[in-house]
């Protein structure tokens, strides 16, 4: 959508576009095209007074906007996909809206985020408006490999990006001693790990935690025994092997795994690889239900190969009131910015502030997360 005070001159400059395959113009305000990927592109120029209003109707979903226009008639008022009208005996009379909070505040709704228009989530009042967790919510780097497994910066050099980037703390969580492929950690070299992390914490600000991404075997048991899984501060428990088991099989393996005593997080939980592997098979419904039970919280994976996990499934957690990390899965410093990604899944999701573990102090997100 193009505010503009000469459609002609604006649809013109889209239409020289060099990247479109093909163009043509459509009614009136609006020109459509193919980009040579395939990819269908409508442009619509507006008054700049319009923007707002057009904008919002072209985000959609429709059964979003359709809701909103029913309910804006109810209310003795009309909505239309270029401007909101009070309707007074038989006269319209436009109203100004200028941003899309103004567009709700005008109909006596609470601003509904993009994220959650989809249709599915009802219309609400101001004082129950949802305020989705923002990236600013972060308080911490969650889920993040070093060169001690199959990170590519070294430790002090991811933690002083975490300096730089003015996070609070972050867990150093390279992989278990299962993952070989992925320098996957020996007792003894964790040792040497927690050494350096001793190291590193006297230069930095930024809280430095012991973690592990620690393999989910076969059986459900994890990789390291309860004696070290104990020592550290947080647990990411992760399937990274044997993804072709059936339904039945996954499913028992997770759940046995997210009934273990010490409380861990589900990394990466289907294990998806977007356009390369799809999800596992498994019972979510059965293990959603086991780990409200039991010590154990859902990651939601930054990571833009992953982006694991699905945010209808993340809202099914969510109404069980399980908890969440929003992770980096980071293996090297410019993938600390995958926070981003992560944050955009979770409002999908619907996920509050309150719903996800690392918007919490140090202190209080360590006290959640330890596994004992």
């Amino acid at each position: 959508v193009v505010a503009t005070t000469d459609v002609d001159a604006a649809l013109a400059h889209v239409a020289s576009y060099p990247a479109f395959a093909e163009v043509a113009k459509g009614p009136a305000s609006r020109c459509e095209g193919r980009l040579a990927s395939g990819l269908r592109v409508r442009v619509s120029a507006v008054s700049p007074r319009a923007f707002v209003v057009a904008l919002h109707a072209a985000t959609g979903s429709r059964n979003h906007v359709e809701a909103l226009r029913a309910h804006a008639a109810s209310r003795g008022k009309e909505l239309t996909s270029r401007a909101l009208y009070r309707v007074e005996g038989g006269e319209r009379v436009r109203l100004a809206v200028k941003t899309e909070h103004v567009l709700y505040q005008s109909l006596g709704l609470g601003y509904m985020p993009p994220e959650l228009r989809d249709g599915q989530a009802p219309l609400t009042p101001p004082r129950r408006a949802p305020r989705l967790v923002k990236v600013e919510d972060i308080r911490g780097f969650v889920h993040c490999h070093t060169t001690f497994s199959d990170g590519r910066d070294s430790l002090e050099t991811m933690a002083r990006a975490a300096d730089a980037r003015g996070m609070r703390y972050m867990t150093i969580t390279d992989h278990s001693p299962t993952a070989h492929y992925a320098g996957g950690l020996s007792v003894d070299r964790l040792k040497e790990q927690w050494e350096e992390i001793d190291r590193v914490q006297e230069l930095v600000s930024v809280k430095l935690l012991r973690g592990t991404e620690s393999d989910i075997l076969r059986d459900g048991s994890l990789d390291y025994p309860d004696r070290v899984l104990e020592k550290f501060d947080v647990v990411i428990a992760s399937i990274h092997n044997r993804y072709r088991l059936n339904e039945r099989e996954m499913t028992a393996r997770i759940v046995h795994a997210m009934r273990h005593r010490f409380y861990k997080i589900w990394g990466h939980a289907l294990g998806r690889l977007l356009l390369k592997r799809p999800p596992i098979e498994c019972d979510t419904e059965q293990i959603l239900d086991v780990i409200a039970e039991s010590r154990a919280a859902i990651e939601i994976n930054g990571d833009p190969h992953r982006l694991d996990m699905d945010p209808e499934l993340a809202a099914r957690a969510r109404a069980r009131g399980i908890r969440f990390v929003i992770s980096v899965d980071a293996h090297s410093t410019s993938n600390l910015d995958n926070l981003h990604f992560g944050v955009s899944m979770a409002r999908r999701a619907g996920l509050r502030r309150r719903d996800v573990l690392n918007t919490l102090d140090t202190a209080a997100f360590i006290s959640a997360v330890r596994p004992t």
